[in-house]
């Protein structure tokens, strides 16, 4: 029974993230508390990445995250569930992006045993909290081992459950 709640919770995610796609960048690309949060992921993960390293990203929206990535000679499969995120991750990375560097694939983060491309990566990432979409965290937790190098990393942003932010 909860695999059906969670597949209609999945597909209103899906519809909700594809109707905001449209206008997403517009409302976040120059927020200064977004700019913020993400400067300061990126500080922690530039620690661990290097040039060559695979990324698989869960959540991936319009590939902020995947662009700067690949940037940093890095290679990346973006995954998320919303196909307008991916149309428009797909029209961003052919003018922001290095050639090569991203591939994507519509997929929740629930189902990743379906990837095509099941690495292994040397970094999983989630940014912006879109793990907190999940009432099967441990699943999804669960499903990273094959996924991953030997010492590879995850790096995975969730939010508690008040954020003042979001007051």
């Amino acid at each position: 029974m909860q695999n059906i709640a969670t597949d209609k919770n999945e597909t209103k995610a899906a519809i909700a993230f594809t109707k905001q796609s449209l206008v997403f960048d517009d409302l976040y690309a120059h927020n200064t508390i977004v700019q913020y949060k993400r400067q300061r992921v990126r500080k922690h993960v530039e620690h661990y990445i290097q040039p060559g390293n695979s990324i698989l990203e869960l959540n991936s929206g319009t590939g902020e995250d995947a662009i700067w990535f690949a940037k940093q000679g890095c290679t990346v499969h973006a995954t998320d569930i919303s196909e307008g995120m991916q149309e428009v991750l797909m029209k961003k990375i052919k003018n922001n992006a290095p050639e090569g560097t991203i591939t994507s694939e519509l997929c929740s983060f629930t189902r990743l045993e379906t990837l095509k491309n099941k690495g292994p990566y040397d970094l999983i990432f989630s940014n912006f909290a879109g793990l907190n979409c999940t009432a099967q965290l441990d699943s999804v937790l669960q499903s990273f081992s094959p996924l991953l190098k030997p010492r590879g990393i995850i790096t995975l942003v969730i939010l508690p459950k008040f954020c003042l932010w979001e007051t």
